[in-house]
């Protein structure tokens, strides 16, 4: 593994990833209301239960297939961050166009950063990383394919100003910005800005808008405990930098996954936002 060390905007990035960025997720629990999961005792314990089980599931399967679930981790998050800044729909322009726009984000990042991002992953996920490297190649490849797709069909797709300047700004932080800032200014300022102005408009017709934003902190204070938990215990066997690292994206990928399901699955295709 190639020993480095965490610079200040890192530690930066880092704590608003956890402190600004995970707080908008922590709207799962007012997002279960509107889907009437809180009607009954029994359904308010089944997305609990089933909350909590799917982010346990995620930690375990870090834990004994670490390169496999960090594979699936990155796709994922490419379908989310794609989608989740787009208009929804159910037309295939959709889905390409999420995963081109994913892919400008996560895999613009990895590969304009291999040297620092593969000790990020070899930190995650051991140092064995030829499937996980080879994973990757294949989803720029097949970004380029989609790429091709939409551009053979652009008179078909809308593709507003909105967009673009969306677009170029994100380009812009991927190609000037270390790693863990880009990713901290997407994630903190772009996709939770959009996952909140989506939401709550939603969220303030089943319930106060001061609910929903009561709901967010304990849940948010509910994911902090968690990590704190998670930091005392790995910073007993890993460094200060790989403990926060860790906790950081470990963390981040067993909320993504129950709250991809729950947002991406069901909330906005119910409501089409």
């Amino acid at each position: 593994m190639i020993n480095f060390s965490l610079n200040w905007w890192d530690y930066i990035a880092l704590f608003s990833i956890l402190f600004i960025g995970i707080p908008h997720g922590a709207f799962d629990g007012a997002i279960s209301i509107t889907l009437g999961y809180t009607k009954k005792l029994r359904l308010q314990l089944y997305f609990v239960l089933t909350y909590i089980l799917v982010s346990g599931v995620v930690i375990i399967l870090w834990y004994y297939l670490p390169v496999i679930t960090l594979i699936l981790f990155i796709l994922t998050s490419i379908f989310h961050f794609g989608c989740g800044d787009l208009d929804w729909n159910k037309s295939k322009f959709y889905f390409i166009g999420g995963y081109v726009h994913g892919c400008l984000i996560v895999l613009g990042i990895i590969f304009l950063n291999k040297i620092e991002v593969n000790s990020f992953f070899e930190i995650l996920s051991g140092d064995q990383l030829s499937l996980l490297w080879t994973s990757l190649y294949l989803g720029l490849f097949f970004w380029i394919i989609a790429i091709t797709y939409i551009c053979l069909n652009y008179t078909k797709i809308n593709i507003s100003n909105n967009y673009i300047k969306l677009a170029l700004s994100i380009s812009l932080v991927v190609l000037l910005l270390p790693p863990l800032p880009a990713f901290a200014i997407y994630f903190c300022l772009i996709h939770s800005f959009h996952h909140i102005r989506r939401t709550l408009p939603i969220l303030v017709d089943f319930m106060e808008k001061q609910k929903a934003i009561f709901l967010m902190i304990i849940f948010s204070i509910l994911s902090w405990v968690s990590c704190g938990i998670a930091f005392y215990y790995l910073s007993n066997l890993n460094t200060y930098p790989d403990t926060i690292i860790k906790v950081t994206f470990i963390g981040l990928a067993a909320l993504t996954f129950p709250h991809m399901i729950l947002v991406d699955g069901i909330f906005r295709s119910k409501f089409k936002i």
